[in-house]
């Protein structure tokens, strides 16, 4: 494929399965970022350009069993393994050059998961090379399936599982989204007769069963005590409308490093799933996103751009910091937090 499309990226597996990507390259890279999704590699583009922008090459992955990469899709089962070993050939083949993992919704699944096994890595190896990893960004974090499947209040998201277990959790690639009146008879058959049970007339296989009984029986994750052992700095955005919202604020809560949470006026989709016209206006104005990212990650030492707000980005190994955009004014506010 052309540049623009960014070329064509293969990564053995231990198992013989071969992770394909996509990889943007950089002129003149001062570090690396991995993004590793359920939902199209090339459909990522744009995001890797604006990453080569900053001084980054970018590698965008199809995690094991979608897209273009081999292996059975079993999601929130395999990204720590095949995590850590994307890394390990990053470090092999770009030596130096440190790692920003980065993902949104899943993908920050994934790069939490990377991280783990990097850190996991280094300890075992007792090493006195640090690990590549420098930083992590995780956006309107789906943590794990538990996360997904039950809110914070303990009240059962049937309705959004069910429609992403047809669309995206079974398959290579994405089945087309349930009609609504279809999505309604099968929210009322497993209010009826349980969520489990209801899948077996849905014409599922039974590996896709398999995946949905996990779903509904796996425990919450404990960030303390899941990745604790990772040391690295952690920027959490969210959004005051998130459904993971409550998740994203206790990951930044007990990070074992320094972490920067930012909020606003968005969902899941963040800024680009804000219709008002005149709110959107306000955030553009006020930098969006950018404003946050780009100085976070001067202020680590990576490429970025600097700003005075990352004054308040206090230099101690477990800072809790945060940034909230006022919706009234179209302002960021940015201040420290207790522990």
């Amino acid at each position: 494929m052309t540049a623009d499309h960014g070329r064509d990226h293969h990564c053995r597996m231990p198992d013989g399965a071969v992770l394909r990507g996509r990889w943007w390259e950089c002129a003149r890279s001062e570090g690396i970022v991995l993004i590793r999704t359920p939902y199209d590699a090339d459909r990522h583009a744009s995001t890797a350009r604006s990453w080569n922008e900053r001084g980054y090459h970018c590698l965008v992955q199809d995690v094991r069993g979608r897209y273009r990469s081999e292996g059975h899709w079993s999601p929130y089962t395999r990204e720590q393994d095949d995590g850590g070993e994307v890394l390990a050939r990053l470090a092999a083949d770009h030596p130096g050059l440190p790692v920003v993992l980065f993902g949104a919704s899943y993908a920050a699944h994934t790069a939490l998961e990377a991280a783990r096994a990097a850190a996991r890595t280094e300890a075992a190896d007792d090493s006195t090379v640090p690990s590549a990893v420098a930083a992590i960004i995780a956006l309107v974090p789906a943590l794990g399936p538990a996360e997904t499947a039950w809110g914070a209040d303990g009240v059962p998201q049937i309705r959004h599982r069910i429609g992403w277990w047809h669309q995206h959790g079974r398959t290579r690639h994405p089945e087309p989204p349930l009609p609504p009146a279809e999505l309604d008879r099968r929210v009322g058959h497993a209010r009826e007769h349980g969520v489990i049970e209801a899948a077996e007339g849905w014409g599922w296989s039974p590996e896709a069963r398999a995946g949905w009984q996990r779903l509904w029986t796996a425990r919450r994750i404990d960030p303390r005590s899941r990745y604790g052992h990772i040391t690295v700095p952690l920027l959490v955005i969210s959004g005051d409308d998130d459904f993971f919202h409550h998740d994203a604020l206790g990951l930044a809560r007990d990070w074992n490093a320094a972490s920067h949470v930012v909020s606003g006026p968005w969902g899941h989709r963040l800024i680009g799933g804000i219709r008002d016209e005149t709110l959107r206006a306000r955030i553009t104005a006020a930098g969006g996103l950018a404003h946050i990212i780009d100085p976070w990650l001067s202020a680590q030492g990576l490429p970025g751009a600097a700003a005075a707000w990352t004054d308040v980005l206090v230099p101690t190994a477990a800072s809790r910091t945060r940034s909230i955009l006022d919706p009234a004014s179209g302002t960021w506010r940015h201040e420290r937090t207790s522990p």
